[in-house]
């Protein structure tokens, strides 16, 4: 038997091992001794080395309970889940469109407020241009309050058609003087803060509570607010509902028909950004928070249901909503 001629053989075996073992792990780059890396060896007693954080924003800062003052947010606003866009001192979750720097260009902050001034050579002519949200939403609850001037002419728009370079095409939550400017006037409710511009008319019910801004008498902020849910979209001015409608094709048949030039997206469900409108004259915004709504089946229904809130007098061009 040839056994012992065996021996000599795993003697030089392991003396090989002995002495190229400690440079095997040594030829590793050292950045390849990581972990999740499969197949990739470890040198025993050799500390893992953590790989290096990826870069991040800072996040903003946490929103501080307001109890209800102006630009802040309540405990139980902040536990829903509520964000603000205006803290009073800066823009926290908009940004300009057509501005780089809106600030500069034309808006400015003052006493809590966020102001569009106007000089004379200045009216009905952008300046600090529109603003709009950074964030996206498919269903949300936007609340806002807005003063005007005389003969101001404004407005929040929604399910937006952006094209770079151009003034966004959406729909408008029309905000306007009506006892002074000449759109509201002509066009009535049809024109008039609260309604949806140009297609459908607010109800009776909607009020300014402040009505001719040259009066100063009361109280010149008014709450707007808007809720998207579904294809259900609801108009609210000064706590009373103004307008509910549909989303659908309906919406820009009535926008055609008013001679309205838009796309053929216009009026359908969308992942939208929010905008406030710069049409040129002076106006006022403060308390501006958005919620994000839990997403709801997106079902397009074929009459596209309108009710004008409030109002007695029957719209031939509109099918009543049920009550």
């Amino acid at each position: 038997m040839n056994i012992p001629r065996l021996v000599p053989l795993a003697v030089a075996l392991a003396a090989f091992t002995t002495i190229i073992a400690p440079f095997a792990h040594a030829q590793l780059p050292p950045n390849i001794l990581q972990p999740g890396r499969p197949g990739v060896p470890v040198k025993p007693g050799v500390p893992l080395v953590p790989a290096a954080p990826a870069a991040s924003v800072a996040p903003a800062p946490e929103p501080v309970p307001g109890n209800g003052e102006p630009n802040t947010l309540t405990r139980e606003e902040i536990a829903q889940g509520w964000k603000l866009l205006f803290d009073g001192k800066r823009l926290i979750g908009m940004r300009g469109l057509q501005k780089a720097d809106p600030l500069a260009a034309g808006w400015k902050i003052q006493n809590g407020e966020l102001n569009l001034p106007k000089e004379v050579k200045d009216t009905d002519r952008m300046t600090g241009g529109d603003l709009v949200t950074m964030d996206f939403f498919w269903d949300f609850d936007f609340r806002f309050e807005f003063k005007m001037t005389a003969a101001a002419h404004s407005g929040v728009r929604y399910m937006l058609t952006e094209i770079f370079g151009q003034v966004p095409v959406g729909l408008k939550y029309q905000i306007i003087d009506d006892v002074h400017n000449s759109i509201g006037l002509k066009g009535g409710n049809l024109r008039r803060t609260g309604a949806l511009d140009n297609i459908f008319p607010r109800g009776e019910n909607a009020k300014l509570r402040e009505g001719d801004p040259l009066n100063k008498i009361g109280d010149p902020w008014n709450e707007g607010r808007i809720v998207v849910q579904g294809t259900h979209v609801e108009h609210w001015l000064n706590g009373e509902k103004v307008l509910e409608f549909e989303l659908g094709a309906k919406v820009r048949q009535f926008a055609v028909a008013n001679k309205m030039q838009v796309p053929a997206s216009f009026g359908m469900k969308s992942r939208t950004r929010l905008s406030i409108a710069d049409l040129g004259t002076e106006v006022a915004f403060r308390n501006l928070k958005v919620l994000a709504l839990a997403p709801q089946a997106v079902v397009v229904p074929s009459g596209g249901n309108v009710r004008p809130v409030g109002s007695n007098v029957p719209n031939p061009l509109l099918l009543p909503r049920g009550k």
